[in-house]
């Protein structure tokens, strides 16, 4: 029977991270990594919008989230392969009645040295070009049956941003694999069927590869950096319901789209923050074109990830216009549908 001090079930984002630094800080122990995809970065981590920021209500998020970027700022000097960074900062549009309970929180953002600017509704409609922030120029129906307001202000996080997580998993990886004696054993199209748990400790586990073979394999440590599919992979190791983690799955749709007021474009919108309006709609830059979503409300906990062009169309497309009216241009170009863990 194998061995192993360390078994990382999962290849994204987060067992890269959790390698490489392990390595990093002197571990000696063996690893093996266990991943049912094909490929490094296959799951959620491919189909995130990669977005980081630090404006959040607690302490610890706030700070954790500092230091994270931080280390994506200087991702590529450290690994020496870049992870797409952009830091373009996050901007938040608010209505009336949210936007007056922001100013609570500026005393702990500036306390935890959060680097944030208060923001007017002209100063956001020249960030995001032919936004318009007041409501005069829609059909009162149309607000009405949407319930949009007039934006009255926004936040833009100016150390917040975007990055690749797919290239930051590879990149995590390749040093793991390229700049430590014990590198880890990595194997592909291999499921993890259970863990194997006494006592109340983990002892290893039992996989499956693609040809359909069997083996239980003993670790020291197992880390489950699965995602959304902790759970799955808990219920079959015989954890009952109440010792199981609070994570649902839910289903989220990127959209690839033209920008706004195509083909005769204004050449800001590279330069666009990562940007919330209405209804939760958010949308950046990304490699010449621009990337919306918005989470559906009452998304069901489960693993459907069928991307749907009509969401785009109804539920995304149509409020977007209302808020930009150039947006009637987004011609949808592309889309996918990936997992969250919430």
């Amino acid at each position: 029977m194998r061995k192993f001090d360390l078994i990382v079930v999962g290849a994204g984002i987060s067992s890269g991270s959790l390698i490489y630094n392990l390595l990093k800080l002197g571990f000696k122990g063996s690893i093996l990594v266990l991943d049912r995809g094909d490929k490094i970065a296959s799951g959620p981590t491919a189909f995130s919008a990669g977005g980081f920021r630090n404006l959040w209500t607690t302490d610890i998020n706030q700070k954790l989230c500092s230091y994270s970027i931080g280390l994506l700022k200087n991702f590529a000097q450290e690994m020496g392969v870049g992870c797409a960074y952009q830091g373009s900062g996050y901007l938040f549009t608010y209505y009336q009645k949210a936007w007056d309970k922001i100013p609570a929180a500026f005393e702990q953002w500036n306390a935890n040295a959060v680097n944030f600017e208060v923001l007017k509704p002209h100063e956001i409609e020249n960030k995001i070009p032919g936004l318009l922030c007041g409501i005069d120029h829609m059909d009162p129906e149309i607000v009405e049956a949407l319930e949009f307001e007039p934006i009255v202000g926004g936040i833009f996080g100016k150390d917040c941003g975007s990055f690749d997580p797919s290239q930051a998993a590879v990149g995590y990886f390749e040093r793991a694999l390229n700049d430590y004696p014990n590198p880890p054993v990595i194997e592909l199209n291999t499921e993890v069927i259970s863990v194997s748990i006494v006592n109340g400790v983990a002892t290893g586990v039992t996989l499956k590869t693609a040809e359909g073979v069997e083996e239980s394999v003993t670790a020291g440590i197992v880390a489950l950096c699965t995602g959304p599919w902790i759970n799955q992979i808990l219920k079959r190791s015989g954890m009952g319901q109440e010792d199981l983690t609070p994570v649902i799955a839910q289903k989220r749709m990127m959209f690839i789209t033209e920008f706004p007021g195509f083909p005769n474009v204004d050449s800001r919108w590279k330069d666009i923050p990562l940007t919330i309006i209405d209804q939760g709609i958010y949308f950046k830059y990304e490699s010449g074109n621009l990337m919306i979503g918005k989470a559906r409300k009452n998304e069901p906990d489960n693993f459907d990830t069928t991307f749907e062009q009509d969401y785009y169309i109804n539920e995304v497309n149509l409020p977007m216009q209302e808020r930009i009216p150039s947006a009637s241009s987004c011609k949808l170009k592309s889309g996918w549908g990936g997992l969250y863990d919430t």
